[in-house]
C-alpha cells in the first residue's frame, strides 16, 4: 500500500501537540522520503537509539500518522511507513484556544525544522557540485494578494510540487535526489 495523496487533516489539538515533537516530526520526514524503514534503520539516519525511536515511531502510529508496512510476524524491529502524504491544519480562528495554541505550536515546528534544513545545507554547500549550487535557491517576493488569492496560490504550488514529488521511481532522472521545499504566504501588513 502507498499513502494517499491527500495529507492528513488534523483537527485534534492532542494530535497536533503529539506531532509537534521534533523527533517525530524528522521520523515522519525519514519514512516519506525513503519509504519503510524499521527503528534500528531510523534510528541510524537520526542519530538517537533504538528504544528512543522505537518509542517516538509508536506515537507516531498511536495518533495515525503511520501504519506497519508488513504483518506483526516481523517481530520487534518491523518496518513502519507513511499513511497520508503530508499533514494539513486550519489557524483556527473557529476553534478553541487549545486548537489554536497547537496549531501555531506546530507551524513553529515545521518551521524551525525546514530553515534546520536550509542551514544544514548552507553549512555543506561546498561539499555539493556546482551544479547543484547553482541550482538551490532561497526566494522572497511580495505581492498584492487577497486571502482567496493566497489559497489560490497555495493549491497551485502544491500541484506543481506533487509534479516532481509523485513522480514513480523508474521515471526519475538520473541524478534526482530530494530537494527540500518550504514556503509561506502571511500578510506584511494588516
Amino acid at each position: 500500500m502507498t499513502a494517499p495523496d491527500v495529507p492528513t487533516e488534523l483537527t485534534d489539538p492532542v494530535t497536533m501537540r503529539a506531532l509537534a515533537h521534533p523527533l517525530r516530526l524528522q521520523l515522519l520526514r525519514e519514512l516519506s522520503l525513503d519509504g519503510p524503514a524499521t527503528a534500528t534503520q531510523l534510528a541510524k539516519r537520526t542519530g538517537v537509539s533504538v528504544p528512543s525511536a522505537g518509542y517516538h515511531l509508536q506515537q507516531l502510529a498511536k495518533y495515525g500518522f503511520i501504519e506497519d508496512a508488513d504483518p506483526p510476524e516481523r517481530g520487534r524491529d518491523r518496518p513502519w511507513r507513511v499513511r497520508a502524504r503530508g499533514v494539513r491544519w486550519s489557524a483556527g480562528t473557529e476553534q478553541s484556544s487549545e486548537f489554536v495554541t497547537a496549531s501555531r505550536l506546530l507551524r513553529e515546528r515545521f518551521t524551525a525544522e525546514a530553515l534546520s534544513s536550509l542551514n544544514g545545507y548552507w553549512r555543506t554547500e561546498d561539499d555539493h557540485s556546482p551544479e547543484w549550487q547553482e541550482a538551490a535557491f532561497v526566494m522572497a517576493d511580495t505581492a498584492h494578494m487577497t486571502p482567496h488569492d493566497v489559497q489560490e496560490f497555495n493549491e497551485q504550488l502544491r500541484s506543481l510540487i506533487a509534479r516532481f514529488r509523485d513522480r514513480p521511481t523508474h521515471e526519475r532522472p538520473a541524478g534526482a535526489v530530494p530537494v527540500r521545499l518550504f514556503g509561506f504566504g502571511v500578510p506584511e501588513r494588516s
